[in-house]
């Protein structure tokens, strides 16, 4: 039988000079190449560089003026094969110019990618954006520009175009699974019984929950042989499955998880009779299994067990294969529990343990965990006096060039002196700042004390007037309406200018609300600051939202930079995370260089800039004041930078 031939996307380009347009179309659509599937852009990304023969071809249709781009757009829409993404010159005289001719070309197809072509300076992308509005579907390109970039963009929003069509038809189709799955509940269900259930999966929620708890605890009190546990069950990762098949197949996997706890009572395993066991969802992606008549700590772990194992088998959901892992923590009953929130928060305390531990991990609650909650509540009460009392203080480390090793910024660092503690890790005090919302005032306190500390050093070394400063930001202060105009104003009130500011987050501030952050994240693009994205490639990145973000510069973990040297596919990730960021004029920085081999490799793979021990550790102002009079970094070791 004969191969079936893929079919090839379309691509369409406005543009009124024919010798531009016939370069699109021999950058996209050689003579005599084979076509071939979009699925030649992942080895052009992440393995060897695609060829003649293995890189996508296109259908491209050209046109002279945004009026004929117009009608070729309305025929391809009407004839059920719509461009994937349409290349549109920003002047094209005496008819619509590009912005104009992208207006009417989203009237007849609004989910058309667009790419802008302009070589002239004074088109900013941030006007053309705010005119046109959809910038999620919306790049700029200056000409000239290359080959590989009209390549590239082409691969990548048309591929974007064709899996968001895929998901809306997912999604449609799931909408109908899932109302006539809440039609059959509502019909079995009273109205008592509604009550008492979870509406979306049919457990018991929080309310039935609590009269089944209470009743164990009464139980246990009349009779010192009973016991009874709770289990706290959280998805690992559930928010990603959400942001990425969308929260159609989210909710179809909270059913199917449903299910499988049901599936998951005590039967063989137990001479105790098991029926009061009761599976519960408490909502979001929190379940709670209450096992009524348990005898020990081991046999809530086999249960535990049993539920991992269930949940650890991937779900196929509208043509979506989805696995998802489960962190648990429990508590045994005891007789100081009054009331069912006690047990409920013991679990809970034991499950927060369980995900500190890593993913999958199972807790008990015991001394070392009621410890931990009592120490999370003092820091939380401490930590107001600890802003007041001159208890925070920064370091400073320094971020240099891996080509010159000359000193370009630093990464400042927050630290706790606890006077009875002793020094409080961040990854203890931050969280509870987030919880407590303290991490507001924290965080202007250390976006103030550093741009003032900056501005101490340009006035001393006016030789390092270019350094810069990076301050991490939360997606809590991120989220805060105000936040961008309280960066301005300190900027003002300490006289530094915004691009000696860079601000760093990670992909966990999209995760929530995507067009908020965007939003807020221009605001500062805009008052000159720059935007660093911190830990890049441990979140959830995809192509599409890479070509999004509004950054400036992207810092590849600590984890790649570790492993780069013991699995190649780790070395190839790191070239190619380069290679996009090249492609998009993106500067990238490298956490956690420890070693002359892993400072070599960067080097190689052409890495811009880096920090880490092997240069020098985070250090205090004085010392990091020594750095810049220097003028170089020394390395811990043998050597620094320059050394390598």
């Amino acid at each position: 039988m004969s191969q079936q031939t893929p079919s090839r996307d379309r691509v369409l380009v406005i543009d009124d000079e024919q010798s531009v347009r016939e370069a699109y179309r021999a950058s996209l659509a050689p003579q005599g190449a084979a076509p071939a599937s979009l699925d030649a852009l992942d080895a052009a990304l992440f393995g060897a560089s695609a060829s003649a023969s293995t890189a996508p071809v296109f259908d491209v249709d050209l046109a002279a003026q945004g009026r004929e781009g117009l009608e070729r757009v309305k025929a391809a829409v009407s004839e059920g094969r719509p461009y994937g993404v349409a290349f549109v010159d920003m002047r094209m005289p005496p008819g619509w110019d590009g912005q104009e001719t992208v207006e009417q070309l989203w009237k007849a197809d609004p989910d058309l990618e667009v790419v802008i072509c302009t070589a002239y300076s004074d088109d900013p992308w941030e006007r053309v954006a705010e005119r046109l509005g959809q910038s999620h579907r919306l790049l700029l390109l200056r000409k000239p520009f290359e080959v590989s970039e009209v390549w590239q963009l082409a691969a990548s929003l048309s591929r974007k175009r064709r899996a968001e069509s895929a998901m809306r038809m997912a999604h449609t189709a799931l909408e109908a699974i899932n109302a006539k799955l809440k039609a059959e509940i509502d019909a079995r269900q009273t109205v008592e019984g509604r009550l008492k259930y979870d509406p979306l999966t049919a457990l018991p929620n929080r309310l039935l929950l609590h009269e089944r708890v209470e009743r164990c605890i009464e139980r246990a009190r009349r009779e010192n042989t009973f016991n009874y546990a709770v289990l706290f069950v959280d998805l690992d990762d559930f928010k990603a499955v959400n942001d990425t098949f969308g929260h159609a197949i989210g909710d179809a996997l909270l059913i199917e998880v449903g299910k499988r706890l049901s599936q998951c009572l005590r039967g063989g395993d137990t001479a105790v009779k098991a029926e009061g066991d009761l599976p519960a969802r408490l909502g979001g992606d929190e379940f709670v299994m209450l096992l009524d008549g348990v005898r020990n700590a081991d046999e809530v772990r086999v249960v535990a067990s049993r539920i991992q194992q269930a949940l650890a088998q991937p779900v196929l959901i509208a043509g979506h294969e989805v696995a998802v892992a489960a962190s648990i923590g429990f508590a045994m009953g005891s007789p100081h529990y009054q009331i069912p929130d006690d047990a409920l928060r013991d679990a809970d305390a034991a499950l927060y343990q369980a995900k500190s531990d890593g993913k999958g991990a199972v807790r008990a609650f015991d001394d070392a965990i009621r410890a931990n909650v009592l120490t999370r509540r003092r820091l939380a009460n401490d930590l107001p006096l600890a802003v007041s009392g001159s208890q925070l203080r920064i370091l400073y480390q320094p971020i240099h060039s891996l080509e010159t090793g000359a000193l370009e910024s630093f990464e400042a660092l927050l630290r706790w002196q606890h006077p009875e503690l002793g020094p409080i890790s961040p990854l203890q005090f931050i969280p509870v700042a987030e919880e407590s919302g303290a991490i507001h005032e924290i965080g202007l306190w250390v976006l103030r004390e550093a741009c003032q500390q900056l501005r101490v050093w340009h006035e001393r070394f006016p030789q390092s007037s270019h350094l810069s400063v990076a301050v991490n930001v939360s997606y809590h202060q991120l989220a805060s309406a105000r936040f961008a105009e309280s960066v301005r104003t300190i900027l003002k009130q300490v006289g530094l200018d915004g691009r000696h500011l860079n601000i760093e987050i990670t992909e966990g501030v999209f995760i929530d609300s995507m067009e908020t952050a965007l939003a807020h994240l221009s605001e500062l693009r805009a008052a000159g600051i720059g935007l660093h994205l911190d830990d890049f490639g441990t979140g959830y990145s995809s192509l599409s939202l890479f070509h999004q973000l509004p950054i400036d510069a992207i810092k590849i973990d600590r984890s790649f930079v570790a492993n780069m040297g013991l699995d190649g596919r780790v070395a190839n990730i790191v070239q190619a995370i380069q290679v996009m960021a090249s492609n998009r004029n993106l500067k990238v920085i490298a956490e956690g260089i420890e070693t002359i081999e892993q400072l070599a490799q960067l080097q190689a793979l052409g890495c811009a800039s880096g920090q880490g021990y092997f240069m020098s550790r985070p250090v205090d102002a004085a010392a990091a004041q020594e750095l810049i009079r220097k003028g170089s970094v020394q390395g811990s070791g043998e050597g620094g930078a320059a050394a390598a």
